[in-house]
């Protein structure tokens, strides 16, 4: 058999291939199947193979990854510009992870995530034909079918690993077409001839084979775009040149999916945010968007029967630090719309919280760059998990509500991509969202959806994005000056802005010759891409009865890891077994937990509606609503020994009087904020400050539960022994905290913000014009360069401020320990090991944090680099890994558009939180430049 090979000119450097790729009209897919991976000496070797070869990716077998060092296979990805992905097949033995490795030069559409260990899915795109390639590594056969039923979508497969047959044939792959028995590598229909020949990697005695795949020819017919075997950029070009003008306008913007001002809903809306028709006559589905902040939503009921699962708020998923959490809320998110009929999910919300009393902070995921990227980067491949496309917002510098529609942020280039724009990065390499939301607010002088630097420069050109950009729901001001700014599609323009601006007036312009007609191609050519990707045509939403337990189950998990324990004194925590006569305060316990204001309020669930009705503000943003989950009933259930009553706590003295009675006193506090408006402070309202101190005074043994929007003042806590943060607990609110204060569940949240004393300790102490009823009007300028790129936990270690709870801080019922730190640092790598080990008596987990002092002088002093959530048993120790996000490392040069790594002496820090190291280690890096991301593959 031959050996298939794509020529490409010897004398080409590497760079120059990467500019022009070798991918377009391939007639083939080819995959270099190894053994094992090389040793050190013959990757040189093979390095000028694979430039040369071009094969479209690399599949090697048996990899023994030192848990310590930089995979060589990494290594050797980087210097290509492939892409790695490394798949364990299971536990590793404290030294070594073993499992396959997959390197591709071509770019991944999408891929699995982490909810399966040891299988994966990558989605590669050739320009012309799509590929499923699957990668089983051992530990994954039985889920096999199932992840192959909803990712394939009759792309042409290939799977590579030692599978046994009858899974293989369970998944959809035909074993009598068997391309490799010996090595296990199968292939679907979509490929018309297969051969195979021995492949020799210079220098090495290495078994190694190159399979070649031949495509099967197109289906063409008279909807040549309903071909699933080609790439969704293919199927969008040819879908494009079906299209007449008026059904491309059609597609660039959206009607308000409710109705205008309370009429009929737009004819074939399901009744939500937005609503795109369909074409009918070329297939072209109608798009329909969700709000989903936190859950699907259904205003006022206005689906009668529907309802969804109401997820913790977003530093909820966030203090979980952990991804297979956040991926499992998403997917749960995507699975209620999809069932709901829904193809669009206006989620992944990135936008950092630089001060806490932005009144939409419970909808994003902290204050850190690299956390908030990988946790909402995870919720967004959870959402498109389920064949429905997801957001990725408010891009950016939406980082305060009040006037947003008018307000300026004012902030460095080389600051934004160092802070807010570095976790929008972060989130798009991670989840690779088919939208990004532009924002309200104007940066640097300039309206974020006519911000050319932002959508066109930045997104589109440095980030290569292949999406759309929809406009957030009133934040469009022209036609051709967003279009050309890079915008794709107005959201409901008929009623929040002051024109249909994608309509007619873009019409004119393109007529005009004002707008290029490529342009308008591309706009429409990127939706269109966006929809093929994800399924929208050929997997639609269907109306199905949603499996509520199952969102109760993914809630209730994100309760339990992402409440934060802040304070223990004499282990007050869990509840004692003589704790006969407890009492719980306040914070409508009886009946529910609070959620945030605004779009993203899921107000109807499998539990009802709102639990406490009537609070106060009932309208916009309101109503103010308390999930069915009541705290009181669930300790009730959890603890039937003991005798539990409730006060509301509007009358301090009547609740100190009760407490004085109780072995224990539970109060809980509660502070609502919401989409639009901000807090005009960090103070608890209500005098439950007040009634907190009273309690406390009467009870020694006082603990109190938060559930606010973030960090507030705490005048009490010297008085108060326990406090455990439970943020927007969502609709498993009530069972989740009464797991955790009873000890069914070990606490392992850990705070994705600093917890400042007050606003004294904030970058701006004083802003006028917050809150509702503002003394002094706000003067429409957030200067963010007083911070710039040190938000939180940098901000307060620049300043030499201790905050009452640092970043990363959060206590557990068990102890952890950590021994023999080391760090491996090749290229742009740096991996870190490190020996933990429970020390207590209970099960639990601990976040082990990464993070990075950079050198003397250093505009930011400190950074999160990596980090790792470890689950043990008592006395159990493990070896963990830990790999650092290179961009954590670097500083990005506005002048030369590129991240560089700078030489010196950086220390590296294990810690507990931001501010507690535990072990540290010296590093110098060489000094580098960091490689940009991967074009995407041309149509």
């Amino acid at each position: 058999m031959k050996t298939f090979t794509k020529p490409l000119a010897l004398s080409l450097a590497l760079s120059a291939a990467l500019a022009t790729p070798a991918w377009a009209d391939s007639a083939a897919f080819t995959v270099l199947t190894l053994e094992q991976a090389p040793t050190a000496d013959a990757m040189p070797a093979l390095a000028a193979q694979l430039k040369t070869l071009q094969v479209d990716a690399v599949s090697v077998r048996q990899v023994q990854r030192g848990i310590g060092q930089v995979d060589p296979l990494q290594l050797l990805a980087d210097g290509l510009g492939y892409q790695y992905r490394f798949i364990a097949a299971g536990k590793d033995d404290g030294q070594t992870q073993h499992g396959q490795a997959v390197l591709t030069r071509l770019p991944i559409a999408a891929e699995s995530g982490p909810d399966q260990p040891g299988l994966n899915y990558l989605r590669l795109d050739d320009g012309r034909h799509a590929v499923a390639v699957y990668t089983d590594a051992g530990a994954g056969a039985s889920q096999l079918p199932a992840l192959v039923s909803r990712s394939r979508l009759g792309a042409p497969a290939v799977l590579l690993g030692a599978v046994a047959g009858e899974s293989a044939k369970a998944a959809g792959f035909d074993p009598a077409r068997v391309a490799l028995e010996a090595d296990a590598s199968y292939f679907s229909d979509g490929f018309q001839a297969a051969s195979s020949a021995p492949f020799k990697v210079e220098g090495s005695a290495l078994r190694a084979t190159l399979l070649t795949l031949a495509y099967a020819a197109d289906k063409g017919g008279e909807q040549p775009w309903m071909d699933t075997t080609l790439t969704a950029d293919a199927r969008a070009a040819l879908l494009l040149k079906a299209m007449t003008e008026d059904e491309k306008f059609q597609m660039l913007h959206s009607y308000f999916g409710l109705g205008k001002d309370g009429g009929k809903l737009p004819e074939g809306a399901v009744g939500s945010a937005g609503f795109v028709p369909g074409v009918a006559r070329l297939g072209i589905p109608s798009q329909q968007s969700a709000d989903a902040g936190v859950g699907v939503t259904n205003p006022g009921g206005i689906r009668p029967g529907d309802f969804a699962t109401a997820m913790p708020s977003g530093p909820s998923t966030a203090s979980t630090w952990n991804r297979g959490v956040a991926f499992a809320g998403g997917a749960t998110m995507g699975r209620e719309a999809w069932q709901q009929r829904f193809n669009i999910l206006l989620s992944g919300s990135v936008n950092l919280q630089r001060d806490p009393r932005n009144g939409r902070n419970f909808e994003y995921a902290g204050e850190d760059p690299l956390l908030a990227g990988s946790m909402v980067g995870a919720v967004i491949q959870g959402v498109q998990s389920q064949h429905v496309i997801s957001s990725m917002k408010h891009f950016a510098l939406n980082d305060m509500e009040t006037r947003r529609n008018f307000h300026d942020v004012r902030i460095g280039e080389q600051a934004m991509h160092e802070s807010d724009l570095l976790a929008f990065e972060i989130a798009l390499e991670a989840g690779r969202p088919g939208v990004a939301m532009c924002s309200y607010n104007k940066i640097n002088g300039t309206y974020g959806c006519e911000n050319g630097y932002l959508m066109n420069q930045v997104l589109k050109q440095e980030w290569k994005f292949p999406g759309f950009v929809m406009s957030d729901w009133g934040g469009v001001h022209s036609g051709s000056k967003a279009a050309l700014a890079g915008l794709d599609q107005q959201s409901a323009g008929e009623v929040f802005d002051a024109a249909v601006f994608f309509d007619e007036p873009l019409r004119l312009a393109v007529h005009g010759g004002v707008v290029p007609q490529a342009r308008l191609n591309d706009m429409v050519a990127r939706i269109l891409r966006t929809m093929f990707l994800h399924g929208n045509f050929d997997n639609p939403p269907q109306h199905q009865k949603v499996d509520a337990e199952a969102g109760f189950a993914v809630a209730q998990r994100t309760v339990e890891e992402g409440s934060v324990l802040l304070r223990n004194e004499g282990s007050l925590l869990p509840l004692a077994d003589s704790a006969k006569r407890i009492v719980i305060i306040g914070g409508h316990a009886d009946k529910g937990v609070i959620g945030g204001g605004g779009s993203s309020m899921v107000g109807v669930t499998a539990k009802g509606t709102n639990a406490v009705p009537g609070v106060l503000p009932t309208t916009w943003p309101g109503p103010v609503i308390f999930h069915p989950s009541s705290p009181l009933e669930s300790l009730r259930a959890a603890r039937p020994d003991a005798t539990i009553e409730y006060v509301d706590g509007t009358n301090a003295a009547a609740a100190a009087k009760a407490a004085a009675q109780a072995d224990v006193a539970i109060v809980f506090a509660t502070q609502w904020a919401a989409e639009s408006v901000d807090l005009p402070d960090m103070q608890l309202p209500d005098n439950q400050d007040g009634l907190i101190s009273a309690v406390a005074k009467a009870n020694p043994k006082t603990v109190l539960v938060l559930e606010t929007n973030g960090p507030v003042r705490t005048p009490w806590l010297a008085q108060v022994p326990a406090v455990l943060q439970a943020w927007y607990p969502g609709i498993r609110g009530g069972e989740g905290i009464a797991a955790l204060l009873t000890g069914q569940a070990n606490p392992s949240g850990r705070l994705p913000v600093t917890w400042v004393v007050d606003e004294s300790q904030l970058p701006r102490p004083h802003i006028d014009g917050l809150g509702f009823k503002p003394a002094k009007p706000f003067g429409d300028v957030f200067d963010f360069d007083i911070e710039g790129a040190n938000v939180g936990y940098k901000w307060m270690a620049a300043k030499g401020l201790t905050p009452t709870f640092a970043f990363g801080h959060g206590l557990s019922y068990t102890s952890f320990a950590y021994e023999n730190l080391k760090v491996s640092v090749e290229g742009s790598r740096l991996v870190a090991s490190v020996d933990i080990r429970n020390t207590g008596k209970r099960a639990g987990a601990d976040v082990a944090q990464l993070y990075l002092k950079l050198p003397a002088g250093s505009a930011t002093p400190i950074r999160l680099i990596g980090y790792d959530k470890v689950e043990l048993q008592p006395g159990e120790q493990r070896r963990i890994r830990i790999e650092a996000e290179p961009k954590t490392l670097a500083h990005y040069d506005a002048q030369a558009r590129q991240w560089k790594i700078a030489g010196g002496t950086y220390q590296v820090q294990l810690s507990r939180n931001a501010a507690e190291p535990l072990q540290t280690v010296d590093v110098q890096p060489v000094e580098q430049v960091l490689k940009p991301r991967r074009k995407h593959a041309p149509s």
